[in-house]
């Protein structure tokens, strides 16, 4: 392509000497082998285009934090980027970007964000939005407020969810008149068992789960355990015993020392969140005729959600999970069900939901409008006004005028207050021009990003008096919910989407190729990523850690399934990395699964997860008539290594595949499901490459180290996401100078990840909306 071309397609400013002697050959010699007129990589071609500003801001964002040209590609000096960049900020009116804090849509609360709020609002254990209609997600989180839409469906179930909400937290759960069987538990007969409600899957027989008890006191937890141990001379035995006409005891004392003899007891344990509540040795095979009964813990249990397991702890430290499986497919030992019945008694007391809304004893139309006007505070975020509370009062008495109790006039009243747009939206006001938040929607955008819930008191309280912003008060409170157990709603809603862990139940490894990767081993896989970024942030760690920490957590399952450290318990233990082999999060099965096939590694894949999760540089997406990889004899006839060097033969696959083919196979150590492994087939495993940019290596730690050396880009797609969880938008042109800004402060410091996220707390974008951001909302 010419210059003129080019210059015709770019427009405004292509007939300076600058453009002609500068630009128009950056373009060509750096740009135009993806996106011309023909390959239009990422829908943007330079030659037929007509784009606007908001493409341009882009275009200069990527060029000045080093994303384009990609990895891999010939990179232009530091000289020729300040020149390009410098024409289009000049010529495309992109310098007074910087001054702006950038626009959210006004957003309602999130599924995740909706069920925090009413536990600690209410202090109810309802769960309404988990039938709410999925959230839609942007720039890969469901924070982004573009996308959080309010359907007629949504509608529908926020007026129940309202009712449904406001009954329990006035009145509580209506408890049986005598105890019933709430709930039985099944889990699944095998990894691919499609019955719905089925408890995960576990080749050890474990089943495990949570129940929400639904008035405080006394229930039993019933179980039985399967026992399909095959028959041996116990049951020829027993057989020979039925034909007698009577059994004396010495022969039952000899049929039972076979049992025993033949199959040593193993421990069967109930705990109720994490506490033994029923311990009990299983003995014996199928013939056995005590080892089917029902066994029965009584327990007192607080009104709420709890966590059972119940489970052979011993089997945690096997070798191989599938020798407790039969050669039929059934298990030998599993537990059966867990059934809930309950209760048995009812604690006399109020629920905890009951006690925290009344506020105030006597049933007087002043205390109504304490206690409505102290639930509305914080079900808004912010100070009541005159009106909103004067509307509040009036209904409740209303209620009260046409013959209904005190308890239900302020039922009513608060399910005004559920169903308010002001407790639905994290709506702020309207403004004319940039300006600060106000203290109180600054508390909540600190609350819903770190707890994904609402401000508590001591929160509201420093924005009420106005010191939230002062900068120790801020540092304080940052600090102190970072340490709150309720950031792990950070962890779990952050991590869980940037690297991708909520989507694990929809991809898995083939259960036919991967007997051994059951539901349980997947869960242990996740929960492994979890507490690896809880600590970072916990212990305040530095964020290249995710790139090569070397620590991690295991249970005994996980443990055999690495081939790393000594754990053989069920419970999950820190243990350290000692060889190069596995750190940081690349390395972990939770990210190795999700970044194959079912049944296969993909290099692809993982290069590409890698590019775009870790160093914010994602390939464009394929051309639609690229020919799929021959995958027939793989293994056998070819290593897939070699089946990938043969498809990047094609000139229009290398443009992508050269910059993600050699990080996955640095990574082909460890098959689709996390595991170590030397041959892939018949072929040894060949995981060298050369990182995008030149670094060659060999194996996954050397990988590792390319990684780290790559650590400010790094830095920077962590910050950018995290700060587009933390806004609700997509970060933009004008966050250019605060994202530097706080990359900059976080290399003299070590990279901390409180750091970090007091920083975004801190800046310009959290602090500020943008012209026109908000909404008026009306209050009647």
């Amino acid at each position: 392509m010419g210059i003129a071309v080019c210059g015709t397609a770019l427009g405004q400013g292509t007939d300076s000497q600058e453009f002609r002697t500068a630009v128009a050959p950056f373009f060509e010699k750096n740009c135009l082998s993806c996106h011309s007129a023909r390959a239009k990589a990422g829908g943007l071609s330079l030659e037929d285009s007509q784009f606007g500003g908001e493409v341009w801001a882009k275009l200069l964002d990527k060029l000045r934090t080093g994303r384009m040209p990609p990895l891999g590609a010939p990179q232009p000096t530091k000289e020729e980027v300040a020149a390009v960049s410098g024409w289009i900020e000049n010529t495309r009116g992109l310098k007074s970007a910087e001054s702006e804090p950038g626009r959210v849509t006004t957003r309602r609360l999130n599924r995740a964000e909706y069920n925090n709020t009413v536990r600690d609002l209410l202090g109810v254990a309802l769960r309404p939005a988990d039938e709410f209609p999925l959230d839609d997600a942007g720039y890969g989180f469901d924070t982004i407020g573009d996308v959080l839409s309010v359907s007629p469906m949504l509608m529908e179930k926020y007026i129940a969810a309202a009712r449904r909400l406001s009954t329990v937290a006035v009145y509580g759960e209506k408890a049986a008149a005598k105890p019933t069987k709430l709930v039985r538990y099944m889990s699944k007969k095998s990894q691919d068992d499609p019955t719905p409600g089925a408890l995960p899957f576990s080749v050890r027989g474990a089943i495990y789960g949570s129940f929400r008890f639904p008035v405080s006191g006394e229930y039993e937890l019933r179980m039985r355990v399967g026992n399909y141990r095959p028959r041996l001379a116990a049951s020829l035995r027993r057989a020979e015993l039925f034909r007698k006409p009577t059994v004396n005891q010495a022969e039952r004392e000899e049929l039972i020392r076979l049992n025993r003899s033949e199959y040593p007891s193993v421990q069967m344990v109930l705990n109720l969140d994490g506490e033994a509540v029923l311990t009990e040795s299983v003995e014996g095979n199928v013939d056995y005729q005590y080892a089917h009964g029902e066994s029965v813990a009584r327990v007192k249990v607080k009104a709420g959600e709890h966590s059972f397991r119940a489970s052979f702890p011993s089997f945690a430290a096997i070798e191989n999970p599938l020798d407790n499986m039969n050669d039929d497919g059934r298990r030998k030992l599993f537990i059966d069900y867990v059934d809930v019945v309950g209760p048995f008694t009812v604690a006399a007391e109020k629920p905890e939901s009951y006690q925290r809304l009344f506020v105030c004893k006597e049933k007087s139309a002043a205390c109504a409008e304490r206690i409505l006007g102290g639930v509305a505070r914080r079900a808004y975020r912010r100070s009541v006004t005159e009106q909103e509370l004067r509307e509040l009062t009036d209904l409740a008495a209303m209620v009260r005028r046409e013959g209904d109790s005190f308890e239900e006039s302020i039922r009513v009243g608060l399910q005004a207050v559920l169903l308010s747009p002001h407790f639905l939206f994290r709506a702020e006001p309207v403004s004319a021009g940039a300006e600060l938040v106000s203290e109180f929607d600054l508390a909540s955008r600190i609350s819903y990003f770190l707890w994904s819930s609402l401000p508590d008191d001591e929160l509201l309280l420093a924005a009420e008096l106005g010191t939230l912003r002062q900068p120790a008060v801020l540092a304080a409170q940052v600090q102190r919910m970072l340490g709150d157990s309720k950031s792990d709603a950070l962890v779990e809603n952050f991590a869980g989407q940037w690297l991708g862990l909520r989507l694990m139940e929809r991809r898995k490894p083939d259960p036919k190729r991967f007997p051994l990767v059951d539901d349980e081993l997947l869960e242990s896989m996740r929960r492994e990523t979890i507490l690896f970024a809880r600590e970072i942030l916990r212990e305040d760690r530095s964020v290249i850690e995710f790139l090569d920490g070397r620590f991690t957590y295991l249970n005994g399952p996980l443990s055999r399934h690495y081939g790393v450290g000594s754990v053989r318990g069920e419970s999950f233990e820190r243990v350290a990395l000692p060889n190069g082999r596995r750190g940081g999060v690349v390395t972990q099965g939770s990210v190795l699964s999700l970044s194959s096939y079912a049944t296969r590694t993909s290099p692809v894949l993982r290069g590409r997860w890698v590019l775009e999760n870790l160093l914010g540089t994602p390939p464009p997406p394929p051309p639609p008539d690229i020919p799929a990889l021959v995958e027939a004899n793989l293994g056998s006839a070819a290593s897939l290594r070699t089946r990938l060097e043969q498809h990047r033969a094609n000139p229009s696959c290398a443009v992508c595949h050269d910059q993600m083919d050699p990080i996955g196979f640095g990574l082909e150590n460890f098959d689709a499901a996390g595991a170590w492994r030397d041959r892939d087939g018949n072929f040894p495993v060949d995981s060298s490459g050369t990182f995008p940019g030149g670094a060659k290596f060999n194996g996954p730690e050397e990988l590792r180290q390319s990684l780290r050396s790559e650590s400010p880009k790094f830095v920077r797609t962590f910050t950018e996401k995290l700060m587009t969880y933390a806004l609700g938008r997509g970060v933009e042109a004008g966050d250019r100078e605060t994202v530097d800004g706080i990359n900059s402060r976080l290399a003299a410091n070590g990279y901390r990840m409180g750091m970090l996220v007091e920083e975004i707390v801190k800046s310009k974008p959290f602090q500020m909306r943008g012209k026109g951001q908000g909404v008026a909302i009306a209050t009647k």
